[in-house]
């Protein structure tokens, strides 16, 4: 690995530090502002909708985000600005025209389920998915930024600036509207992630990663989708898992649980941010080496690897220490959510273990192994919130999420194992 290569793991392990609690803070700080100015209930419908606009998000964008640091990170070093450009053209045409989709289905099922055109009867879902094209173009516009190891303007925007520039205006919207709704904090949260979207743009601008807005249309797209859709669609069932028990307490618990289950996932999230930071340092490396010097990269996947475990098994100790603590913050009604916490960190920090493993078989062309491990984990999880969730409330819908994350992180170990005794095989095929 050559010097210049360690030099951007050393910075970027003071950038990784600082972006994981500032982060952390920032999200807490702006969670715990919303619980404070929101009644439970609208508190958890915005964790509702957030939730569906983020898997949808997802869902526009293919994959492309997932694949940018594998494809784009050896043009951005070669200065190939026309692969960028190639690049983005094609995935925000689908996401913008996928966007459109989902915002007329959401909309269309809204108006046919309340048969009604006033904006209180609908739920903040159907306003939050308005986001969806300005969370996809942010989201691949930062993959492109950390393929260019500019890691600072790829994560700090999202991570930091938003949930600090969130909180604030529900200060000021507080200040303005003696009954704020959760309305008025989605518009708000609009109008600063398009304020993020052009300082990115300009930056991408500035650095000359995007001296011409015009596709050339040399990529091979087709290629690019059976890349991007499986590791899209493992994404999407990793999100699910997370989501799915804030889905079920909608539907079959009472709805203010929602909003007590939503902070102690907000505190547990702390878990798999962590594990994608790291994976952010890591991962524009992996897909410079990966064609050319495999060997290189596998170094520095299991580099990687040993990292997230070590720290994610020191914040999963100094959360599950003060969980009461950090609760208590939200107010008394959250302690209730305090059992809950305890197995949502148990469950991250297993699935967090396993996370690494998810994207080498990705880059390794095993994207669907790793969508049918995520979708026996999703079944697992519906079925263990229908039975648990009826018993033990808010505790169940989180002893869902753990079971279900340990039994993928079981099925990807062993998918691991068997992809050793491939590469093993093929080594003593060559050998003889």
């Amino acid at each position: 690995m050559s010097e210049q290569h360690n030099q951007y793991l050393s910075r970027g392990a003071v950038f990784l530090v600082i972006s994981i609690f500032l982060g952390y803070a920032a999200d807490y700080a702006f969670n715990l502002t919303l619980s404070r100015h929101l009644s439970v209930h609208e508190y958890g419908d915005y964790k509702v909708a957030y939730g569906f606009t983020t898997l949808m998000s997802v869902l526009v964008l293919l994959g492309g985000d997932r694949l940018a640091p594998r494809i784009l990170a050896r043009p951005i070093s070669e200065q190939q600005t026309s692969t960028i450009v190639d690049y983005l053209a094609f995935y925000l045409k689908n996401a913008f025209v996928l966007s459109f989709i989902v915002i007329a289905l959401t909309w269309a099922a809204s108006f046919l389920y309340l048969l009604s055109f006033d904006k209180q009867d609908h739920h903040a879902m159907a306003f939050m998915v308005l986001a969806v094209p300005l969370i996809a173009v942010g989201a691949i516009l930062s993959r492109v930024l950390q393929s260019a190891k500019r890691l600072a303007a790829s994560n700090l925007p999202w991570r930091i600036v938003l949930p600090v520039l969130k909180a604030l205006s529900v200060l000021l919207l507080a200040q303005y509207f003696t009954s704020m709704s959760v309305i008025h904090v989605i518009a708000a949260g609009i109008i600063v992630v398009i304020a993020i979207l052009l300082w990115q743009f300009r930056y991408l601008k500035q650095l000359g990663l995007l001296q011409s807005l015009k596709p050339t249309y040399h990529l091979d797209t087709s290629k690019l989708l059976k890349l991007s859709i499986p590791m899209m669609l493992a994404m999407l069932v990793t999100m699910l898992l997370n989501q799915t028990d804030i889905f079920m307490l909608e539907l079959i618990s009472q709805e203010h649980v929602v909003g007590h289950f939503g902070a102690a996932n907000t505190l547990a999230h702390l878990i798999p941010v962590t594990q994608v930071t790291i994976a952010s340092l890591f991962m524009p490396l992996i897909g410079h080496y990966f064609d050319k010097q495999p060997d290189q990269a596998l170094v520095l996947f299991k580099k990687a690897q040993r990292i997230t475990i070590l720290v994610i098994a020191v914040i999963a100790t100094v959360l599950f220490i003060f969980s009461n603590s950090l609760l208590a913050i939200f107010g008394d009604s959250y302690l209730n959510a305090e059992p809950a916490l305890v197995w949502l960190i148990a469950g991250y920090s297993v699935w967090a273990f396993a996370a690494p493993s998810v994207t080498w078989q990705q880059y390794n062309g095993n994207g669907l192994q790793i969508v049918y491990v995520g979708a026996a984990a999703i079944m697992i999880d519906l079925v263990a919130n229908l039975y648990f969730i009826p018993k033990y409330d808010i505790e169940g819908a989180a002893i869902a999420t753990a079971l279900s994350l340990s039994c993928a992180t079981v099925l990807v170990l062993m998918l691991n194992l068997k992809q050793s005794a491939k590469s093993l095989e093929k080594r003593d095929e060559t050998d003889a």
